[in-house]
């Protein structure tokens, strides 16, 4: 019998929350982001290298939605990404390389069983993850890939953190999850 040669496993690129109400002009206290110049200019550059290498990039956006969504995003999120509101848009200054859009519910963007299923199909097995809040959306979408089967790569100069004073303790937390830190000069 002969053996058919499985197609290379995918990386893929997932550009997490950067949006209006956080990095952009709709963004009221505590945001912006102190870094979203930085933050922006480092994951443009990012996008294009991922474009280059031919991978999937794909973008999330967190929004809020019905009542009990107004609620949390009042309580945790200081009334930001409710769906339908000019602030939920991708940050203007973002690179769009790709149609692959997707909204979250939750903080992990495995929440939305859209984004698993177009992984799937893309036959992704690693993922690269950039955006923000580093110890909220992005470190519970990095556990949510886990838990799914995939390896799991964050840029370092490509996430922001709101607090600041948690990095240590949050690199830390990274490496015990085995996430692989890098920064976009070994990309």
């Amino acid at each position: 019998m002969e053996e058919k040669e499985c197609p290379k496993p995918q990386k893929a690129l997932l550009v997490i929350d950067i949006q209006e109400d956080y990095t952009g002009i709709t963004a009221k206290s505590p945001f912006p982001y102190k870094d979203s110049e930085r933050l922006i200019t480092t994951v443009n550059k990012i996008i294009e290298d991922a474009s280059k290498k031919n991978m999937p990039i794909v973008y999330i956006r967190q929004e809020f939605d019905g009542f009990l969504g107004k609620i949390i995003s009042r309580v945790v999120g200081h009334g930001t990404a409710i769906k339908g509101k000019p602030g939920t848009e991708l940050d203007k200054r973002i690179t769009i390389m790709s149609n692959h859009f997707f909204s979250k519910p939750m903080p992990d963007a495995f929440s939305n069983p859209k984004l698993e299923a177009f992984l799937a199909e893309q036959q992704v097995k690693e993922l690269y993850l950039v955006g923000l809040d580093a110890a909220g959306c992005v470190y519970h979408t990095a556990k949510g890939a886990l838990k799914h089967g995939y390896n799991v790569s964050i840029f370092k100069d490509g996430i922001v953190l709101l607090n600041e004073n948690k990095w240590d303790s949050l690199l830390n937390k990274f490496e015990q999850d085995s996430v692989t830190l890098i920064s976009s000069n070994e990309f």
